[in-house]
């Protein structure tokens, strides 16, 4: 009893020690967040650096918008003239910040973009949504299928702005992936970086300048985004992004107490430059995978490269690479350049991302070769034939010609031979 007592006891503790993830360093150099829950995602690698009840779902505020902006983007045209309906009337669904809109007013779509990620308006984001959805709940059900396309699968969405719905959650977890995806839009990026922009509007005694209301973007040149949100039920809420010396960091902080958020946030990237480190796992035009069209091997490469990070005083880690072909059907045929496969990147059975593979060679069909071969042998007969008849009839014009001269040398000899006999 005592040997088995002390043999759990040992595997006990051997479980307890073993860390699932360098991610969950407790170490004193990782910083101490005094928000809830709380995460830090390399962008380029897509790992994760640090994280603080990373799956508890919590009320993301105004951070919603990332994900309203983003559709928007995706899916609109910021040319578009979005014509706000009497739905901006209900009070419950719109209150708090908000630019004013009035129902028939008309304003573009970019426009809006900069008071909904900007200025945080709630009005924009109705006023959003219906012209993206045609309606509140079917842009609401974009939102949901979006995240879990992400793979933001522990996020429920009932609403475009972030106000306090009851069963309204994210996690700091979903919330770095979905602003991963975002800030990797270009056009995403450049709205959440803007400082301030103004915006047009017909009446006057209105907001008409949109200012970005993320501090870290003012006080840091590095910090490059994303979003705050506030309310009373979620508190004080956090993404950020930030960029230095060619690597780029997303923090989320949910549910922190007060403006600690921002010096929290500035440690956890510190955290993030100073702990850790990114290297190329795989170049650009690597072979990953070789595969065999009409029974001719083909190489299937990237176009880009495959990013890992790492502890600086851990370089053991590895990323577990799979490859998927993008058809089940066996290929009869391909052009270079062409996506084949995808390879899907792991760390540690945790999803970071995929990208293409593509060919490296073009192989033809089997029809297209044999008639190119038809061709091909059909011409070359051809030419072998005229070939043959041209050298037939040099030949004949050769013998001609010697028959012609034999009777000329003939008719010359009988000629001398009369002139002799005279």
């Amino acid at each position: 009893m005592k040997f088995f007592t002390t043999f759990l006891l040992t595997i006990l503790i051997m479980v307890s020690v073993t860390p699932p993830s360098f991610a969950e360093d407790t170490t004193s150099k990782a910083p101490q967040i005094r928000g809830e829950g709380a995460y830090l995602i390399d962008v380029l690698s897509g790992q994760t650096l640090y994280m603080k009840n990373p799956d508890e779902p919590l009320a993301p505020a105004s951070t919603t918008k990332i994900m309203t902006g983003l559709l928007a983007i995706e899916l609109g045209d910021l040319n578009d003239i979005v014509t706000p309906t009497s739905t901006l009337l209900n009070n419950k669904l719109v209150y708090g910040t908000q630019i004013y809109l009035e129902p028939g007013e008309k304003m573009p779509l970019k426009d809006l973009l900069y008071a909904l990620l900007l200025n945080s308006a709630n009005d924009a984001a109705v006023a959003i949504a219906e012209h993206i959805g045609s309606d509140l709940p079917t842009f609401v059900e974009m939102m949901n299928q979006r995240a879990r396309e992400i793979g933001a699968t522990n996020t429920h969405f009932l609403n475009p702005s972030g106000l306090t719905e009851s069963g309204h959650t994210t996690t700091a977890h979903d919330l770095a992936l979905i602003a991963r995806v975002a800030y990797q839009n270009p056009t995403f990026a450049q709205y959440v970086r803007t400082k301030s922009q103004p915006i047009s509007r017909s009446k006057t005694d209105i907001p008409k300048l949109m200012v970005n209301e993320n501090k870290l973007l003012w006080r840091d040149s590095a910090v490059d985004g994303i979003k705050p949100g506030y309310t009373a039920a979620a508190q004080n809420c956090l993404v950020a992004s930030v960029t230095k010396d060619g690597r780029q960091f997303i923090g989320v902080i949910l549910k922190s107490p007060g403006p600690e958020i921002y010096t929290d946030m500035q440690a956890l990237f510190e955290f993030g430059f100073t702990q850790f480190k990114s290297t190329i796992f795989k170049p650009s035009g690597s072979i990953i995978s070789t595969t065999t069209v009409n029974n001719e091997p083909v190489n299937l490469i990237l176009d880009r490269p495959i990013y890992m990070t790492q502890k600086i005083d851990d370089q053991s880690s590895v990323l577990d690479l799979k490859v998927i072909p993008t058809s089940s059907s066996t290929l009869t045929s391909v052009e270079e350049g062409q996506v084949v496969a995808q390879v899907e990147i792991s760390d540690d059975s945790t999803l970071l991302g995929t990208l293409p593979l593509k060919s490296t060679r073009t192989i033809l069909p089997p029809t297209v070769k044999r008639s190119l071969f038809s061709n091909y042998f059909s011409w070359t007969t051809g030419a072998i034939l005229i070939g043959v008849i041209l050298l037939l009839l040099i030949s004949a014009k050769i013998r001609a010609d010697r028959r012609w001269r034999r009777k000329m040398r003939l008719a010359r000899n009988r000629y001398s031979m009369r002139e002799s006999s005279d």
